[in-house]
């Protein structure tokens, strides 16, 4: 029993849970009002309308998702009757399709609240003419599909309301829960590159850190937006300070987690015949498996018992570490850095060790978060006005799906196509903003068409009882929404099975096997040949825009922590920025070279020299990042000429190196000077100075690399190749 009642409260404090339950609800309210009343023939119309509600959605509190519905629902009442109105006009409507589209679209610039209702606007506009060309006849009244769609909009709407306000902290608890999990994959990863094995793929483990780093990175900007709702408010929601806490301390676990203090290949070559490695690589560990328990912890409401397996670990490493520092290698820089990683890592196991205590963690002087959505009504039209030229990426995106939308209509009108409609709403769903998410998309929508059809079709003829067929509508309109974030075939499946057998309640769902599967896949083709042909956006021709982004704002971040050590540290708002920043930089850039990999070969860079300049840049954030673990006031030690001389150079090579990505032009490798490690032994200066003469030597002497690199690349394009 005990077992059982643990089961239910993971089960529970899992993120996809509450919105499956009212998914689940609004379903089934709607299938027993249809079939209650007698009213079958607003099945499909209500059921539309719910999905296109919960697709609309958005993370807020009960206030903000009351305006939100509002919104909703005057963007789907224009759009729904605007549909109905033109739908006979055949050119009017091919003109208001493209220009709704496209103004939708552009819409979606004001903020992802405001992007999410436009897609679903778009989704619903298709939604309602599948409604109107099932009364052909004109035998029903004017607005009875707008009606339709809008009630179960309402109908959902409702239950939404309903649910954040009994559940009022939810959102902001799983985002944060999310976060500390996603933190302890993270660490873990790191941790593996800590075991002083010989014969590792040590680039592979690089490569999925930083591909894990994208990730974490996403994670918290998510967790940002949900935490200004909940916190930094007019109006605070109650007990959300917590949460904004334990944000901001996984923003200092993972700048401490990713800092780097020397080559890994260098500390385990030095130090393979002492424990001392593995040692950090266990404690580690144990601080991924506690930010892994801390993030469930948060979602199911329970205190965090950090233990005892941590502080004992701890205890082990000083043991080790001492025995290193009187009988190791001589190697002075080896002996620092491997200091400075002990001295990191036991930071990071007193911050978590106060997790369970919130209110006991370091207070951050400045806690604001900043807001990057427009305020104003001024604000909002100049954002727009920047998304109005070609190079804007959404600005192509709305041309893009306009376009197709548009052939799409036409070619259903010309080819007289039974159910043709279904050809833009696969357009809708496939068509991304660049050609590989679109191809990836492509796969998975057909793949999962072809699975539903054949589910659908073996049900259909496996249990004809129509209460079987409406308990499969449910569960198949539930699994759709749990599956179609991170596994969009299964949810494709799950919707093409909800669609076959809705319609199979007023007639034979065989007959609309082979005309689904068409229209699949010419809605696919449509998709593809849009982001291929109109205004494309080749991530190969753009990942130098990449690189040079990620080493600017990498510069813009070790000017703010330097100014720190002079200054004194302070987790302010600026430095946050300037974090996030580059943190965010890299990600992009480790997702930018991920999405060429499926570009044709003639747009993309070589691979394996791209993926060197990733972790070459991945490298060179981590050891800025250690400067920011380590931050200390030492005005003094900061103005030494042996530091604001290679701050210098490093500054100037950083932006010679990005402008020269930027421009496509030849970069003149840095040439080696004299480094500030040379000179630290001799020089009667502070410990916290000898730390940043350190990790300063580390950066510049990546900078001969990056130029390299990027030489390589400026060749390549001059000669073509990009």
């Amino acid at each position: 029993m005990l077992n059982d009642l643990v089961y239910l409260r993971r089960l529970w404090s899992h993120d996809k849970t509450l919105d499956s339950l009212k998914v689940a609800l609004a379903f089934a309210g709607v299938v027993a009002f249809c079939f209650g009343t007698g009213r079958e023939d607003w099945l499909i119309g209500l059921i539309l309308g719910v999905i296109a509600a919960a697709l609309a959605e958005s993370p807020d509190r009960v206030a903000g998702r009351m305006k939100a519905l509002l919104v909703t629902l005057l963007c789907f009442g224009v759009t729904s009757v605007s549909v109905r109105l033109l739908f006979p006009y055949p050119w009017l409507f091919a003109v208001g399709l493209a220009l709704s589209t496209f103004t939708y679209v552009m819409l979606g610039a004001l903020g992802e609240r405001y992007a999410t209702i436009a897609t679903a606007s778009v989704i619903l506009a298709i939604y309602t003419m599948l409604g109107v060309a099932q009364h052909a006849d004109n035998t029903v009244p004017f607005l009875h599909d707008p009606l339709l769609l809008l009630a179960g909009t309402c109908w959902y709407g409702a239950i939404s309301l309903v649910a954040a306000a009994i559940f009022a902290n939810r959102p902001a608890s799983q985002v944060v829960s999310q976060v500390f999990v996603a933190l302890g994959r993270y660490l873990a990863l790191k941790a593996s590159l800590l075991e002083p094995v010989r014969g590792r793929d040590v680039k592979a483990l690089r490569l999925a850190l930083a591909a894990q780093n994208g990730r974490l990175v996403g994670q918290m900007n998510r967790a940002r937006q949900i935490l200004l709702l909940w916190a930094q408010s007019p109006r605070p929601a109650h007990g959300a300070r917590p949460f904004l806490q334990w944000y901001f301390l996984a923003q200092e676990v993972h700048e401490r987690a990713s800092s780097a203090h020397h080559p890994y290949e260098a500390l385990s070559e030095a130090f393979s015949r002492s424990d001392v490695l593995f040692r950090c690589q266990r404690l580690m560990s144990l601080q991924a498996a506690a930010c892994t328990r801390l993030g469930q912890a948060i979602a199911q409401g329970d205190v965090f018992d950090y233990g005892n397996d941590g502080a004992l670990a701890l205890q082990e490493l000083d043991a080790a570490l001492s025995h290193v520092l009187t009988t190791g290698p001589q190697d002075k820089a080896l002996v620092n850095a491997l200091s400075d990683l002990c001295r990191n890592l036991r930071t990071i196991e007193l911050r978590l060790s106060h997790a369970g205590q919130p209110d006991a963690l370091e207070v951050i002087s400045d806690s604001t978060l900043r807001d990057a959505d427009p305020q104003t009504l001024a604000e909002m039209w100049r954002r727009l006005r920047q998304q109005f030229r070609p190079s804007s990426r959404r600005f192509r995106h709305g041309l893009r799906l306009s376009a197709a939308l548009t052939a799409g209509y036409a070619l259903l009108n010309l080819l007289d196509l039974p159910q043709g409609y279904w050809v833009l709403l696969t357009t809708v769903f496939v068509c991304q903003p660049n050609f590989s998410s679109t191809w990836l998309r492509l796969g998975q929508r057909v793949g999962g068409t072809v699975a539903g059809l054949l589910a659908a079709t073996l049900f259909v003829s496996s249990f004809p009882h129509p209460l079987a067929q409406l308990a499969l509508v449910v569960a198949s309109g539930v699994a759709f929404f749990n599956f179609r974030a991170e596994r969009y075939s299964l949810a494709t499946a799950c919707i093409t099975v909800l669609v076959m057998v809705c319609f199979n309640q007023f007639g034979s769902s065989y007959a609309l096997v082979w005309p689904r599967l068409l229209d699949t896949l010419l809605g696919s083709l449509l998709a593809i040949a849009a982001v291929a042909f109109i205004l494309p956006e080749w991530h190969g021709k753009r990942v130098h825009h990449a690189m040079a982004r990620s080493l600017s704002l990498s510069a813009t971040y070790l000017s703010e922590i330097l100014s720190q050590y002079r200054s004194g540290p302070r987790d302010d708002l600026p430095y946050r920025v300037a974090r996030r920043d580059a943190h965010n930089a890299d990600a992009e850039l480790s997702s930018t070279l991920a999405s060429m990999l499926t570009e044709p070969d003639r747009y993309s860079l070589p691979p394996d020299a791209a993926y060197r300049f990733l972790c070459a840049s991945h490298t060179l954030l981590g050891y800025i990042s250690a400067l920011g673990a380590h931050r200390e006031q030492d005005t003094s030690g900061l103005q030494l000429a042996e530091i604001t001389t290679p701050e210098a150079r490093i500054q100037q090579g950083l932006a010679q190196i990005a402008n020269a990505l930027a421009t496509r032009s030849a970069v003149i490798v840095p040439g080696p000077g004299s480094t500030a490690s040379d000179q630290a032994p001799e020089l009667a200066i502070s410990e916290t100075a000898q730390r940043v003469m350190r990790q300063l030597s580390l950066i510049e002497g990546l900078l001969p690399e990056l130029a390299e690199l990027a030489s390589g690349f400026a060749v390549d394009t001059q000669t073509g190749q990009a």
